[in-house]
């Protein structure tokens, strides 16, 4: 098998980046990090850092206080790029490595579900957006997002993330737990596809329904009873029983139904229907 490549991170500022940077690198400007850490890997991922003296202590003392481990710290130097256009690994101008995935589940509706069941790109709603990894992944797969979240600077991250895959999205800051109608704004079967991750609020449930067109796709990961052993949540409200969301949605045709386990030991559901 191939060795695998470790992520490399260039925290220098934009402008370096783009004059030369290692074929690999994720352009992330150390100053930037506190607002760009859904961009990173998973902390279990050891990171390279490239960058000038500066960037490379601000950027590592950032990073292991999130729990990184910087396995190795490069300071770009003439020589190190000298080094670099020698092996055929220098690049140049803005294009950056995208180090971030979507939820395990997003990527396997994308890659193996969608096409083996017909289901092609329209018109999704992501509910609990986030800093919108999931949602931007769709659209750069093709599907016309909206999300939706009532943290206004989760949805600009959002609205960063997709311009930087040069995809568009929109985003509502809406609170869905106040109101008797809290998706007004919206039309009865105006979705293909629902996603919704790591968010539970029961009551929403007969609105997705509403939602979405007839054959449109509902994709739920949230946290299972048995999750509190490991950690939060631990509230009952927030926690899926098993087979909860078969027997809310019965009639569905039900793609995929598997509970899986995070890296922390907490159990979440793997649920797939096409209503």
């Amino acid at each position: 098998m191939p060795t695998k490549i470790l992520p490399i991170v260039d925290c220098r500022h934009l402008t370096a980046f783009c004059e030369g940077h290692h074929q690999n690198a994720c352009s992330l400007p150390a100053a930037e990090l506190p607002e760009r850490m859904h961009e990173l890997p998973k902390t279990s991922e050891p990171i390279i850092l490239y960058g000038d003296t500066v960037t490379l202590l601000e950027a590592s003392a950032f990073l292991q206080g999130k729990g990184y481990q910087v396995v190795q710290q490069i300071e770009w130097t003439p020589s190190v790029q000298a080094a670099l256009q020698a092996t055929g690994e220098l690049a140049r101008g803005a294009h950056s490595q995208r180090l971030w995935q979507p939820a395990p589940l997003i990527a396997r509706f994308v890659a193996e579900l969608a096409p083996a069941h017909g289901i092609t790109p329209g018109t999704g709603l992501d509910i609990g957006c986030g800093a919108g990894r999931d949602m931007v992944y769709l659209a750069m797969h093709g599907w016309q997002m909206c999300g939706i979240d009532y943290i206004p600077a989760a949805l600009q991250r959002a609205q960063n993330l997709a311009v930087r895959h040069q995809v568009g999205i929109q985003t509502e800051c809406l609170n869905l737990e106040t109101g008797s109608d809290p998706f007004s704004a919206y039309a009865s079967g105006q979705f293909e596809l629902i996603n919704v991750a790591r968010y539970l609020h029961r009551p929403l449930f007969p609105w997705m329904k509403r939602l979405l067109k007839p054959g449109g796709v509902l994709i739920y990961q949230t946290f299972m009873q048995g999750s509190e052993q490991f950690g939060s949540p631990r509230n009952p409200n927030f926690l899926l029983k098993p087979g909860e969301l078969a027997q809310v949605f019965a009639g569905a045709e039900i793609l995929l139904d598997a509970v899986e386990t995070l890296d922390d030991g907490r159990p979440v559901s793997a649920f797939i229907a096409r209503l």
